[in-house]
């Protein structure tokens, strides 16, 4: 008879593991099924909004903009024409308001619609890197911030942003120098880029942790290895950098993070190839698990801050 039990037992338990592996894509956990019952839970999603970055996290307390993607479709069919993609992905999730929008750095394809998101959304605080563009989307940008009351917040290195809930976000780059040099440089009209010019934060929750890279090359990636190593770097997940370009995801910075899912937003058209084949084969050598918004859609990262799951629309 307890032979019996035991059986039954077993096979029901068997039965609810496959049950809750089902889903759009594969998930992971890194807790056991003890912690499965907490309350607290943040969301995290890169939305599908084609070329570009647009990721939403929702705590429970706050709810976080981090880029907007662009507000013109620079390829494809609809080349020039008005680029909607996020506003029908923040519809679709039910957003009404946002308490933070982080933006990374003042190329398009992050900023684009930053004016547009102030204009539409209640916003609470616009965060940024402080280096100024002459770029439109930028102009209009801190325009549409003026002009509705949105307080604005440069962030460096060191900083930590408190998103409620116990979710905190150490801003680990452009640095306070960096910030300073660049931003002479433009002022005498001189060339810079941009892109390491990047937000690069970790989030952490519990025993959670995310990587934000936004388009940080292997310049910044060496200088962030070689100043925090995997104390800092080490995350759960690694939300790609520029958009799996062969200029971000070296070698020694992919290893200093460690992450057990590469998360790649970009768009369908691969007008710029993304992502290219070298980070590919190194996410694929080093056994790290990625999933693409161009071809899963929207990615979905839920945690109670020990375990955590990562879903695909498709």
């Amino acid at each position: 008879m307890i032979k019996k039990i035991f059986c039954n037992v077993f096979m029901l338990l068997a039965a609810l593991v496959v049950i809750s592996g089902c889903g759009t894509s594969a998930g992971t956990t890194d807790a056991t099924s003890d912690d499965a019952h907490i309350e607290e839970q943040v969301t995290i999603k890169a939305l599908d909004i084609g070329q570009g970055d647009a990721l939403l996290i929702n705590t429970g307390a706050q709810v976080i903009l981090i880029d907007t993607g662009d507000n013109k479709y620079r390829d494809g069919e609809h080349k020039g024409e008005n680029n909607n993609q996020l506003f029908e992905a923040l519809e679709h999730e039910g957003i009404t308001h946002i308490d933070k929008l982080i933006v990374t750095h003042a190329h398009a394809d992050h900023i684009g619609n930053a004016a547009n998101v102030i204009k539409k959304y209640p916003v609470g605080e616009l965060i940024y890197n402080g280096i100024p563009s002459a770029g439109s989307p930028f102009r209009s940008m801190l325009k549409a911030a003026n002009g509705n009351g949105v307080t604005k917040t440069q962030v460096k290195a060191g900083d930590v942003l408190d998103f409620g809930k116990g979710v905190l976000f150490e801003v680990l780059s452009p640095t306070s120098e960096l910030v300073a040099k660049d931003t002479k440089a433009l002022t005498a009209n001189e060339k810079v880029n941009v892109n390491n010019e990047s937000i690069v934060g970790r989030l952490t929750f519990g025993e959670f942790s995310m990587l934000f890279a936004g388009d940080a090359e292997k310049e910044i990636e060496k200088e962030l290895v070689a100043r925090y190593g995997g104390e800092k770097l080490n995350s759960k997940i690694y939300k790609v950098a520029h958009h799996g370009s062969h200029s971000s995801s070296s070698k020694s910075y992919v290893k200093a993070i460690k992450p057990e899912w590469a998360i790649i937003s970009c768009g369908r058209e691969k007008t710029y190839g993304h992502p290219h084949k070298e980070p590919m084969k190194l996410f694929k050598d080093m056994g790290i698990n990625v999933m693409e918004t161009d071809l899963n859609g929207t990615i979905t990262i839920t945690t109670d801050g020990k375990a955590y799951t990562v879903t695909g629309e498709r």
